[in-house]
């Protein structure tokens, strides 16, 4: 099972200052009992290309897997392309081999918009692969992809391998997917009930959530409920 924690658990603690982004980092690596790192769009300090170099040489030098770049909302239309290329290209910089995101509201024309959705995220696959980043979409309420059936259109629709699933592990759609359809990561929220059938999936799980005022205990006790989760499905199997 891989684990991988999300910088927005602790975008309050970034955001008042009692922890910077890279301490956050640091602390993945020296805290936690996690494999990666998910770098949430909203809690970098800066997104220049030195500053994403230097994120990616922390993470190696951490033994971090940097995963994934959160970056909600950038399959509306009404996102400018310069923003979609931008994230791409700090995905690419920081080393991540997904960029994670979801779509936009409806709009007044529902099927306007979802065509107009579908263009951007064919035009998304396009420049993931260049970059060699796959963008893994989530479902997100209000949105034009609300659920996982949602999710499937879409990516029918868009039909690009670069195209990839971001869902929730207690869905219980989730055991619709068959194994072509390819889900990247699961998201795991902090303090959900978690027992020996959440593990043993392929792919990563990322736990997200409010940390609250203690984010490093809060996501600690977390991960130890998923790896003791862990370790009872390997002794049943043993």
């Amino acid at each position: 099972m891989k684990l991988a924690v999300c910088s927005s658990s602790f975008a309050g603690a970034i955001r008042r200052g009692t922890l910077t982004h890279l301490e956050w980092l640091e602390g993945c690596a020296s805290r936690l009992d996690v494999d990666g790192a998910i770098f949430g769009l909203a809690e970098f300090p800066r997104t220049d290309s030195e500053y994403a170099a230097q994120v990616r040489k922390v993470a190696v030098d951490l033994g971090i897997v940097p995963v994934a770049l959160d970056a909600p909302g950038l399959l509306d239309p009404e996102r400018s392309d310069d923003e979609r290329a931008a994230a791409v290209a700090l995905a690419a910089a920081t080393g991540v081999s997904l960029l994670r995101t979801t779509a936009g509201p409806p709009g007044d024309l529902p099927p306007q918009t979802f065509v107009r959705m579908v263009a951007a995220a064919k035009a998304m696959a396009r420049a993931g692969k260049a970059a060699n980043v796959t963008l893994a979409v989530a479902p997100a309420p209000g949105t034009l992809v609300a659920s996982l059936a949602d999710l499937k259109h879409l990516a029918k629709d868009v039909d690009s391998a670069w195209l990839r699933y971001d869902v929730a592990f207690d869905d219980p759609d989730r055991a619709t997917f068959g194994p072509r359809e390819r889900v990247l990561v699961e998201r795991v929220p902090l303090g959900a009930p978690v027992d020996e059938s959440t593990v043993g999936r392929r792919g990563w799980f990322a736990l997200e959530g409010d940390g609250g005022e203690d984010p490093f205990a809060t996501v600690a006790a977390a991960v130890r409920a998923l790896r003791a989760a862990e370790a009872r499905a390997r002794l049943a199997l043993a």
